[in-house]
């Protein structure tokens, strides 16, 4: 069964990030990623779970967009400071 990002949204009101909520670009990235996680996690059926392969998958590319809001975050600091 695939969920959309979208829908897990809209189902789950409460998980919605609020602006300013966090301190940091990555740090709301982290709060939204993991909000959305989880709103995954109780939807799927545990007649047809998700791939652990795709799992896997969406790990590494929220942790690759992490690091690369890292990096932009310092190099605007460079530019900056």
């Amino acid at each position: 069964m695939q969920v959309s990002p979208m829908q897990l949204l809209s189902a789950s009101p409460a998980a919605a990030v609020t602006a300013g909520s966090a301190a940091t670009p990555a740090a709301d990235m982290n709060n939204m990623f993991m909000q959305l996680l989880v709103a995954q996690l109780k939807s799927q059926s545990p007649l047809d779970p998700l791939d652990p392969n795709q799992f896997v998958g969406q790990l590494a590319t929220f942790n690759s967009l992490s690091e690369l809001t890292q990096i932009r975050e310092i190099l605007q600091k460079l530019v900056i400071g």
